[in-house]
């Protein structure tokens, strides 16, 4: 799909996809990290919230898959966004957030420096746009250092196998605030930041399952 714009032959119901209008969005996560991206039409919201963006501007809407990744590649040629942060970079980032002021900012300068390229171009088939991202409610706590007040801690155990007790109170994109009860039932002191992505692919078995966690002390996190 990555490579369609470069002549690569894809299949018919692929071809239909990415023949779809689309939109080009930049998108800052929760430690500063920015990157480009594309979405289609019908998933432009989807997109940004699935990838578990804190701040994102829509800077451009193309009229196919083709373009808005010819242009996807123009950026990160010129201006070094990138196209890709791994999922273990956005979990890290939410336990100790920078201020939502400073990566409000630091995505309207991006995309302002895109928008500027892109105005710049002697090509067709898209249009600059000036629009930014809704973030989802449920996601809000999560992503405002500080909202839920006391310390964050980076879940205490792997995805692997055992047993993992977790309230979630915030999710943005794959990654959950949650809440951790002990045996009588009442949450443990603090938040933890659970990429819950690592869960893909594995069996689940629901019930009243507790996670093993270790003495919080302030020189292990």
């Amino acid at each position: 799909m990555h490579d369609f714009h470069r002549g690569t032959s894809v299949p018919t119901g692929l071809r239909a996809y990415l023949m779809q209008p689309h939109w080009l969005y930049v998108a800052t996560f929760a430690n500063g990290a920015t990157k480009v991206g594309t979405a289609s039409a019908p998933r432009k919201w989807n997109r940004l919230a699935e990838q578990g963006a804190v701040h994102a501007s829509y800077v451009a809407h193309a009229e196919d898959g083709r373009v808005v990744r010819i242009l996807e590649d123009m950026v990160t040629r010129e201006l070094g966004l990138v196209q890709q942060v791994r999922s273990a970079s956005k979990a890290a980032g939410l336990v100790e957030p920078r201020a939502g002021v400073e990566l409000l900012s630091l995505n309207r300068q991006h995309a302002g420096r895109v928008r500027e390229l892109l105005g710049g171009l002697a090509m067709t088939g898209y249009a600059v746009v000036e629009e930014e991202w809704d973030r989802p409610a449920l996601a809000e706590r999560l992503c405002v250092a500080g909202a839920e007040g006391g310390r964050r801690h980076p879940y205490p155990a792997t995805f692997d196998g055992g047993g993992h007790g977790l309230r979630i109170h915030s999710l943005s994109g794959a990654v959950a605030l949650a809440g951790l009860p002990d045996a009588s039932g009442s949450e443990v002191e603090g938040s933890f930041v659970a990429d819950l992505g690592a869960l893909k692919g594995r069996k689940i078995e629901f019930g009243p399952h507790i996670t093993e966690i270790p003495a919080l002390q302030d020189s292990l996190f």
